[in-house]
């Protein structure tokens, strides 16, 4: 199921975005963050509640500025900030792809090095039995691993989003487009 980012739920909305049936264009602000839970330095969030077991995939395009400026998909638990899965600037010519799981004490995360001119990357969380699989592509057609742990089956749905946001005194445009959401029926997908 292709998704609409107009029907979208604001978590945090930024003062500079248009959305179409399509995609949804952000402009970042400085300054904001993402992190496990901290209310003051807010990124630019959108979310929408995935039921069961699924499958969600996007393509977001950016511009990175600064060191730390980035963008990818969120994972709540109920209200919480669970996990990332995301692209950040690192360097004039370094990136990262990575991967942080958000614990009480703070988090842990994995990363992979990609070049400072990747200007595009397509993500993917699967949902299946208390698992989150993320996986990552350059093409939109071969996915690879990034990162995959177990949540908590505490009742509180899994709820997606998608983020950007600049840490430091930078802002960047960030395209998320090519949307789709796939839940298993019975019989799988």
């Amino acid at each position: 199921m292709k998704i609409d980012p107009r029907q979208l739920e604001w978590i945090h909305k930024p003062q500079l975005y248009f959305s179409l049936a399509d995609k949804i264009v952000v402009e970042t602000e400085p300054n904001t963050n993402i992190t496990a839970a901290e209310p003051h330095a807010r990124a630019a969030e959108f979310s929408l509640v995935a039921e069961g077991s699924f499958c969600f995939t996007m393509r977001v395009d950016f511009e990175f500025r600064e060191q730390f400026d980035q963008c990818g998909i969120v994972i709540y638990r109920g209200d919480d900030r669970q996990a990332v899965c995301s692209a950040a600037r690192r360097s004039e010519d370094e990136s990262w792809l990575q991967a942080i799981v958000y614990h009480t004490s703070g988090g842990d995360r994995s990363a992979r090095e990609i070049h400072s001119g990747i200007r595009w990357m397509y993500f993917r969380i699967w949902h299946r039995s208390g698992m989150i699989h993320m996986q990552y592509s350059f093409n939109g057609n071969v996915f690879r691993d990034m990162r995959e742990f177990k949540t908590e089956n505490d009742g509180r749905p899994v709820r997606l989003g998608i983020y950007a946001c600049s840490p430091g005194n930078s802002c960047f445009d960030c395209t998320f487009s090519q949307m789709t959401l796939e839940q298993e029926a019975k019989n799988g997908y």
